[in-house]
């Protein structure tokens, strides 16, 4: 039945949505519409039929976020639409993308807003944006010219200050991983994506919209959620129409399938709960993080904080209150929302002179927390555990009817578990492995029948913060002085290694790319009692992740976090750095191509996700002029996963990713 419900559960699939003309429909009344009355393709408005009761009621558009193309408002049962005709409301629902960027979203709908207005022959809409939608809202009033055309603009936990997960995601290793995954994997290769990271948007995005000199962010009502952990109720059977959230042209059956609301819920509460708990170990750097709060109130994608745009009225109470203990997922199907809402639809409506409203008082007395890390990021076939501590292991990725054994003591085997995740739902990308089944006060060894990816707690308090120092410009020549401190460590300092990595994936004009991999180093200051990287390298601009690794005798620790960089110098072009690695993925033999600008020895290292080194060969001295090196997975015996590939030359490094299926 599980099987079932994931293949009902597909979450994306390739789309051309480029250059196409806006399409209209209208669609019935609510009590008379059927789930596949509602066309779900990109470049297209769905209007609502007109209510009787609509004289002198407001036209209503709906934008809606990542990971989705508009279905959302509809699917399992949905009542957007009901409670907005039942109120007297002219609706338009706007499909537009799953990821793109808000340069290219903001387009479309100023036009969709266009349409609209010409339709319903108004000059005002009022805009009910969830997730990422409220920022390609923002792009669209002023950028394209319609904030005239706008009254006013609801947002539902849209992250304006960035979604630490997205700097979890742009960490390049993960990146590999996860572009990888099929059906989904190609989302998270959207520019969209790469933009919620929080260096980009605290640092790109936020100053140039509340620097513009028609920026009025009294316009804008926004609500805020925390509750990652919340369990996401839907109606016990729900149709099959989930499906149209992916497939233009699928056309359900509109039969309610016993047990499918509470099996869809469970899992998209799972989901959000993992989401969040990573969310909160994210290395969010203070630059890009509003002062009046912090990741570890999150949603399961948004922190609390990220979700109130600078100078807004906030509609929703800030942590502790239940009114905002809501998830990403609950902002989209719990019809208590709508109760938050539609007064301020209303309040829009009676009031062509908006409240000016400083928001960050209501959110100053949130209790402040500091982001640590105390997750291990592994790639291995065996974990040990010690059960009395509460263990917890997320698997990245797909994994097809494979096992984890689990060995006791005496190394005797006490548990078979499968281990079958296809990735065809959105939810199933971070999967937590249930260990409650094993006894208590013992030790066991977890062994897996191939190489998985993914992150482990193992219940230590120890744990590790990265600072990057991020009010930081200009670091051109300069030692780069990130600092990562241990917290809680048990073990010698002496014992403990640190090191980590950079990679470019945002060129300084906002471009998604794929750059090198630089490797750092970190000393112990004895003055500082912390770990001090005082590399000093000359990079281009943009937004890079920062990975740190700390490692002692048993404890292991991993920091991830994004930083906008600008520096005065340029470094030299970066194709002279890149290694070319091809088939990608591969199965066995691999080919490494690369330019030599003058003879020398080479020798060739490969790393894990880890950072453990695995391989390290002597390529001998090789003549200027492209060369190409081949070698086997197989021999090697590298399993499944991503892996770095280091060609070094007298310290000066070029590097490439693979990322192995067998």
């Amino acid at each position: 039945m599980r099987v079932i419900y994931s293949l009902l559960l597909i979450f994306y699939i390739i789309i051309d949505a480029s250059a196409q003309n806006i399409t209209t429909t209208v669609i019935k009344p609510p009590a008379q519409l059927r789930c596949n009355d509602v066309p779900a393709k990109f470049n297209s408005i769905v209007f609502g039929s007109i209510p009787p009761n609509s004289q002198n009621q407001p036209v209503i558009i709906f934008v809606h976020g990542w990971f989705d193309n508009g279905y959302s408002w509809f699917m399992a049962k949905n009542k957007w639409y009901h409670s907005a005709y039942n109120q007297g409301y002219r609706t338009a629902f706007f499909f537009h993308s799953f990821s793109d960027e808000f340069e290219k979203n903001g387009k479309v709908i100023a036009q969709m807003i266009r349409e609209t207005c010409r339709h319903y022959n108004t000059d005002k809409v009022i805009a009910i944006c969830h997730s990422k939608g409220g920022y390609d809202m923002d792009y669209a009033l002023y950028n394209e010219n319609i904030w005239d055309s706008v009254q006013g603009v609801i947002t539902m936990s849209t992250p304006y200050y960035g979604a630490p997960i997205a700097d979890f995601i742009a960490n390049p290793l993960l990146r590999f991983v996860l572009e990888n995954i099929p059906i989904v994997g190609p989302i998270f290769k959207g520019k969209g994506t790469f933009q919620m990271q929080t260096a980009y948007m605290a640092g790109v995005v936020r100053p140039m919209i509340d620097n513009h000199p028609d920026n009025r962010p009294e316009k804008f009502h926004c609500f805020a959620g925390w509750g990652a952990d919340h369990q996401t109720v839907l109606p016990n059977a729900i149709p099959d129409d989930i499906l149209k959230v992916v497939f233009k042209d699928y056309q359900p059956f509109c039969l309610d399938i016993p047990g499918f609301g509470t099996f869809a819920a469970d899992l998209m509460s799972t989901g959000m709960s993992i989401t969040g708990a990573l969310s909160r170990v994210i290395q969010v750097q203070d630059r890009y993080n509003n002062p009046s709060g912090n990741q570890r109130y999150n949603d399961g994608l948004a922190p609390y904080y990220s979700s109130i745009r600078p100078g807004a009225v906030a509609i929703s109470q800030p942590p502790p209150s239940l009114q905002s203990y809501v998830s990403h997922i609950d902002e989209l199907f719990s019809s208590a929302m709508w109760n938050i809402v539609q007064p301020e639809i209303e309040y829009f409506k009676n009031n062509p002179v908006l409240r000016k409203k400083n928001t960050e008082t209501e959110t100053q007395n949130v209790q402040q927390f500091q982001a640590f890390s105390d997750i291990q990021l592994i790639q291995t076939k065996t974990i040990e555990i010690n059960n009395p501590v509460t263990n917890k292991l997320y698997v990245v990725g797909d994994y097809r009817n494979e096992t984890i054994k689990v060995l006791d003591e005496n190394n005797v085997t006490v548990k078979i578990m499968p281990l079958n995740i296809t990735t065809q739902a959105i939810f199933d990308i971070f999967h937590k492995i249930d260990l409650s089944a094993l006894s208590a006060d013992k030790k066991y060894t977890l062994q897996f029948s191939n190489q998985i990816t993914g992150f482990f707690q193992d219940g230590n308090k120890a744990a590790i913060q990265l600072n990057t120092h991020a009010d930081k410009i200009y670091y051109a020549d300069e030692p780069l002085n990130f600092e990562v401190s241990l917290f809680d460590w048990t073990e010698n300092i002496s014992d403990v290694e640190v090191k980590g990595f950079l990679n470019r994936n945002m060129d300084e004009n906002g471009n998604v790319i794929y750059d090198k991999i630089i490797p750092v180093s970190f000393e112990y200051d004895e003055v500082k009692h912390t770990f001090v990287c005082s590399k000093k390298l000359s990079l281009p601009d943009g937004v890079y992740n920062v990975s740190v690794y700390a490692e002692g005798n048993k404890i292991k620790r991993f920091g991830t976090a994004s930083i906008l960089m600008k520096q005065e110098k340029k470094a030299s072009a970066d194709t002279e750095n890149l290694l070319s690695v091809y088939p990608n993925p591969s199965d066995d033999l691999i080919n490494i191509q690369f330019n030599v600008n003058e003879s020398a020895v080479y020798s060739m290292d490969i790393f894990d996700i880890t950072g453990k080194k695995l391989l390290e060969r002597n390529c001998g001295n090789l003549n200027t002029g492209v060369q190409q090196i081949q070698i086997s997975t197989k021999e090697i015996k590298l399993s499944k996963g991503a892996y770095m590939i280091s060609l070094n030359k007298n310290g000066e490094r070029k590097s490439g990713k693979i990322f192995v299926l067998n």
